[in-house]
């Protein structure tokens, strides 16, 4: 039999005095109920009015029940009695039983306050945030409106503080269950677990006596940005046991490996090329991951949106849940892809664009934008082709087009190339015009003498213009044939000349001029002259020493025997020097091109220079006569 309560030993009000009743708890009889108050007999005539705001409803008694009420003071006509504070002191009484008993009272979580949680166990106690749970809780909202057991640990009657703990029962409890679970514990084995505590990397999980983490990649097949899109504490959730570690007592769990994988078998439930519905489930920088099934998700990569438009997040052009139609690219079952697309699902309008604007077509419209690498021209709305710097102009090498061109510039243009596929058209301004260079291959051969003009003058030489749009340069060293120290000495801009063509590289677009030469040598024949003369004439190797002043002195050679002499050891010939005419050419190529080149480029050592320039015959003769002079001597 349990103990009476406090209300239930209350002692009559009629066995009391005056004096004894000043804040009693007592039994009196109901009597009636006014507007005002409820009206209680005391007995010997005293009665005692509790204010009709405590019970404003149906009253839980009736007239002629004793009912037990904290007597406070006498007033004019009646005492003053409290029914709400009698229940209450039997409460504190009860708390007080429980604080020290231990015992569990049960109470509804009503809402969050600074440091923890208000919970209604019959009166409003307080609930730490450390005592919530076996975890640390961030987010207390899932707890409100929760009923749940709770141990008083604390109690203040003076000041009317209730302090409660849920941990603390959570912990009794978990370690009487952990002990068995853990000489049993196993991979493989299943359990029902409560969801403890959640993270952005998974949720805890109570298995009865010990957590383990359930991962955010084991909790689905699909894809989860948080767990708590899956679950929230206090959930119940099925979970198989991934590994077991004693040791470090960690504890890796699964759900997913419970459901059915929907990549088994993919093959047979989809096919390349087949159109399929689903829900977008996520948005990203580069793609929409689409789920066409509980767990199977494919991505709709951000250029398989649209075939025209630019679109730089989808976010811009889709939702969250919303149900769109797409067409299965590819399956990449081994590492779990799908290849979605929007546009696949319409024609490629590339391939009309393709049509009517074919290679070669002129074509008209506004820049829409302008680069480091070309111009980007719109040939009708969504449809935009590039002019590359190099086809900007035959003749003028742009390196920055925005100093010729500017946004918004009408500028007819070429369709050099398009490709649907890559949807890209490329165009040309200067294939408007015919290549100059052209007209000069055809026109211009080395050999050639042609009016030219000069155009500028550099440190090196002048440039001169052929035909409009075609430069030649004439080399400082071709402008004289006496030295020149500046191309201003010879030439100005402006100035009409007569030059030879030296040379023509249509691949290079160079063309090489000269003015003192009027026509190009026969380097060979020039050669063979030399190499063709008598024995006794002197060797091309005597010819050179002469010209570069290198020759020896006629006293040095008195001695010496003639060129003719083939018996004489000493006047045998330098290796170098004798050669059949062929390698004399080539071996000396070099340093003597022509006869007038040797001259040129003995200019420093021989101050004369009419003295060193003459023609062939004239040095052959000199050298003869000086070897019939030897001969005499």
């Amino acid at each position: 039999m349990s103990e009476p309560t406090l209300l239930e030993r209350a002692p009559l009000a009629p066995t009391l005095d005056e004096d004894a009743l000043h804040n009693a708890l007592v039994k009196a009889t109901f009597i009636e109920a006014t507007d005002q108050a409820l009206v209680f007999d005391l007995g010997e005539a005293r009665k005692a009015h509790v204010a009709r705001e405590e019970l404003p409803g149906e009253l839980p008694f009736a007239a002629g029940q004793e009912v037990s009420i904290l007597v406070e003071q006498p007033m004019a006509n009646a005492w003053s009695a409290s029914y709400t504070k009698a229940r209450k002191l039997q409460t504190w009484e009860w708390l007080e039983h429980l604080a020290k008993s231990g015992e569990v009272v049960e109470g509804t979580i009503t809402g969050e306050n600074k440091g923890g949680l208000s919970v209604d166990i019959g009166l409003r106690a307080f609930l730490p945030r450390s005592h919530v749970d076996l975890h640390r809780v961030n987010d207390m909202t899932p707890y409100i409106g929760r009923r749940a057991e709770f141990q008083v640990v604390e109690f203040d009657k003076k000041r009317g503080n209730v302090v409660v703990s849920r941990k603390a029962l959570l912990e009794r409890e978990r370690k009487a269950e952990r002990k068995s679970l853990i000489e049993d514990l196993a991979e493989g084995q299943r359990f029902t677990g409560t969801v403890r505590n959640i993270t952005h990397f998974g949720a805890f999980i109570d298995i009865g006596g010990i957590d383990g983490l359930l991962h955010v990649t084991n909790m689905s097949w699909g894809r989860i940005d948080h767990p708590s899109e899956l679950l929230r504490p206090g959930d119940e959730v099925e979970v198989v046991v991934l590994s077991w570690d004693p040791a470090k007592k960690r504890l890796g769990l699964g759900r997913k490996q419970l459901l059915a994988d929907p990549w088994e078998k993919i093959d047979e439930r989809y096919s390349e090329g087949q159109t399929l519905e689903g829900e977008v489930v996520s948005l990203a920088d580069f793609g929409a991951f689409v789920a066409l099934e509980p767990g199977l998700e494919g991505l709709v990569h951000v250029t398989e949106l649209s075939w025209t438009e630019r679109i730089n997040h989808p976010q811009d052009v889709l939702k969250l849940g919303q149900k769109i139609a797409v067409k299965l690219l590819s399956i990449d079952s081994e590492n779990r892809r799908l290849s979605l697309s929007v546009k696949a699902l319409s024609e490629n309008p590339w391939n009309a664009v393709v049509e009517r604007y074919p290679v070669g077509s002129v074509q008209k419209g506004p820049i829409k934008n302008i680069t480091d690498f070309g111009l980007f021209v719109e040939l009708e709305e969504g449809v935009e082709g590039l002019v590359h710097v190099s086809d900007l102009s035959w003749t003028e090498k742009i390196e920055n087009p925005r100093e010729h061109f500017e946004v918004g510039q009408e500028v007819e243009v070429k369709v050099l190339d398009a490709d649907a596929d890559n949807q890209r058209i490329g165009l040309g301004i200067k294939q408007l015009t015919s290549d100059p260079w052209e007209q000069a291959a055809e026109t211009i051969k080395p050999g050639q003498k042609v009016d030219v003009v000069i155009t500028r003058l550099t440190d090196f030489g002048a440039f001169a213009e052929i035909i409009p749009g075609v430069e030649g340069l004439i080399h400082i060293s071709e402008l004289s044939n006496d030295r020149v120290n500046s191309a201003s000495e010879v030439v100005r801009p402006g100035q009409q000349v007569n030059a030879l063509v030296m040379s023509f590289e249509r691949a290079n677009q160079r063309i090489g001029l000269s003015l003192k030469r009027d026509e190009l040598e026969d380097e060979s024949s020039n050669l063979r002259e030399y190499s063709d003369e008598d024995a006794s004439a002197a060797t091309l190797g005597d010819i050179l020493r002469d010209r570069l002043g290198l020759a020896a002195s006629t006293d040095d050679k008195a001695d010496e025997p003639t060129a003719s002499a083939p018996d004489s050891d000493e006047a045998a010939p330098e290796p170098d020097a004798v050669k059949t005419t062929d390698d004399v050419v080539e071996t000396t190529d070099e340093v003597v091109e022509t006869t007038d080149e040797v001259v040129a480029t003995t200019d420093e050592v021989v101050e004369t220079s009419d003295d060193v320039v003459r023609g062939d015959d004239d040095a052959a003769d000199g050298q003869g006569s000086e070897e019939e002079t030897k001969t005499e001597q």
